[in-house]
């Protein structure tokens, strides 16, 4: 394949994830239950740990799979050698990309948690959920062909973009109010 191409598979990819991303959110917000009562503050930093648990589990799943594949191999010892096969490889480059994405879904949840209106915190486990299966399709996709991680990765940065940019924006507000 040529370069242009592959960035055509890849824009495809990532406009696939924008438009997943941006129509799956609303429809699940309308679809599925919202809460009765206003949560108070200790309410909503709960709510943010909560959404933290089904990602941080398929974080544990990479370092499980990553670690598994060291065994009865030159990449015991990840020192000497950082990877024992091409596959491995992937499976590397996955966890810290999902690691870098976490990252920003921790921040960005616990931030949303605190401001977002109470009538869109029924958003956060839906975040949650999306961010998961995006990593899922990211991981998919790259151990398949690694141009078809695109719209995995777009489903985990889009709404992180979205939603760092919703905080800052209220913090910036909150300052000059």
């Amino acid at each position: 394949m040529n370069q242009e191409r592959n960035n055509q598979i890849v824009r495809r990819g990532m406009i696939f994830g924008v438009v997943f991303t941006l129509v799956a959110f609303p429809g699940l917000y309308f679809l599925l239950p919202h809460f009765q009562q206003e949560l108070g503050l200790l309410q909503r930093l709960k709510l943010g740990v909560e959404c933290l648990f089904f990602p941080g589990l398929f974080l544990l799943f990479l370092i499980i799979h990553v670690g598994s594949q060291r065994f009865g191999n030159s990449a015991e010892d990840p020192t000497k050698v950082v990877a024992g096969s091409e596959p491995m490889k992937i499976e590397l480059r996955v966890l810290s990309n999902t690691h870098e994405q976490l990252l920003l879904f921790v921040i960005n949840t616990m931030g949303l948690a605190v401001l977002l209106p109470f009538a869109y915190l029924s958003v956060l486990p839906i975040y949650s959920g999306l961010f998961v299966v995006g990593r899922f399709i990211f991981w998919a996709g790259y151990r398949h062909n690694v141009l078809w991680r695109a719209p995995g990765f777009a489903m985990s940065i889009v709404p992180a973009a979205l939603g760092l940019l919703y905080c800052c924006a209220m913090m910036v507000f909150r300052f000059y109010t």
